[in-house]
């Protein structure tokens, strides 16, 4: 042990030369080394034992608890539900009462709808003023004939000298007139060979179509009668028309 304490001092010393500290000085240093006493220092053995349990000698790697997902979900939110979805019922069951309940509303919907729907009343036949009729609107005239006076129409026309519209108007009226005493079924948007169609087995079916060919030679081929021609087509409608309420009277 003392070799070996001299070979560090003289090591020590060679180093401390070196820096400029003098032997003397490590002299001083080594007897105060060989003074100094060491303290045995007591071991705590119920420390040990507290620190050696929770060491884990088994390589084994540490099993790591599962992440809790906080429930992100508001405690006042009621969960979506279906409300045609009944969990005590069978498929079938819920499938026939959403129909029912379906049915039910569509119906109740429908019946609302025509017990307040807007209906538009048309102008009561014979109240229209010559000054208030319009002939742009022969056309609604047309869409509602079984409800509208051709007259007031047909008066204003001539009035203008408008005869190409008047022989327009003057079959217009003898279509409602055989509506009237159903001799056709007059309907909105129907040819003029549906109503021949209809008068085929009728006496009058060859005046009938007669008139019918004048007026399409008239409005579809663009023709303009002059004042006379005019009064030669009124007459045939005015006496085709008369023999047909004469088989209303008779």
């Amino acid at each position: 042990m003392n070799k070996i304490v001299f070979i560090f001092v003289l090591l020590v010393s060679v180093l401390l030369g070196s820096t400029g500290i003098t032997p003397v000085m490590a002299q001083d240093f080594i007897e105060t080394y060989e003074d100094q006493r060491l303290e045995a220092k007591t071991f705590d053995g119920n420390s040990w034992e507290k620190l050696s349990k929770e060491l884990d000698y088994s390589g084994k790697p540490k099993e790591t608890k599962p992440r809790e997902t906080p429930d992100l979900t508001p405690p006042d939110t009621p969960p979506d539900t279906d409300p045609f979805d009944f969990p005590d019922l069978s498929p079938l069951f819920q499938v026939i009462l959403a129909i029912v309940v379906l049915s039910l509303l569509a119906w109740l919907i429908f019946t609302f709808i025509q017990n307040n729907e807007l209906k538009i009343t048309p102008p009561e036949e014979g109240t229209v003023a010559d000054d208030q009729v319009d002939l742009s609107q022969v056309r609604r005239l047309e869409e509602e004939l079984d409800r509208r006076d051709v007259n007031p129409f047909l008066a204003k026309a001539e009035q203008e000298e408008n005869y190409h519209l008047a022989v327009r108007l003057h079959y217009l009226a003898l279509l409602k007139q055989l509506h009237q005493q159903k001799l056709i079924q007059w309907k909105k948007d129907r040819t003029n060979r549906f109503y021949l169609n209809q008068m085929r087995q009728q006496e009058s079916y060859q005046n009938f179509r007669d008139l019918t060919l004048t007026f399409e030679q008239v409005w579809y081929g663009n023709h303009y009668p002059a004042q006379a021609e005019y009064q030669d087509i009124k007459a045939a409608f005015q006496l085709y028309r008369q023999g047909l309420q004469s088989l209303t009277t008779a």
